[in-house]
């Protein structure tokens, strides 16, 4: 897409935007039209919230398993050193 047609199409996507903002904020019927919208975007919202909660919630559980794997793995190649520590090396 040029310059050109990004232009235009920028241009008729705010006059866009802008007759539905100006419908629902300067109009009786718009002023009804967000009424009925209001608690269903108050629900969207509410659920978004969750759903972000639930995203950190997620994220921390998967920060302590990568931790307690990284444990682990320290905790084995300290323990696989100090076993091998003591023994005499072996011939192959």
């Amino acid at each position: 897409m040029d310059d050109r047609s990004r232009i235009l199409l920028s241009a008729c996507l705010g006059a866009l935007a802008g007759g539905v903002a100006g419908y629902l904020f300067l109009t009786e019927d718009g002023r009804r039209v967000r009424e009925r919208l209001e608690p269903g975007m108050d629900d969207l919202l509410r659920e978004l919230r969750s759903l972000r909660a639930a995203g950190d919630k997620a994220r921390m559980a998967v920060n302590e398993g990568l931790e307690a794997l990284e444990d682990l793995r320290r905790g084995a190649s300290s323990g696989m050193a100090q076993g091998l520590a003591g023994r005499p090396p072996q011939m192959y």
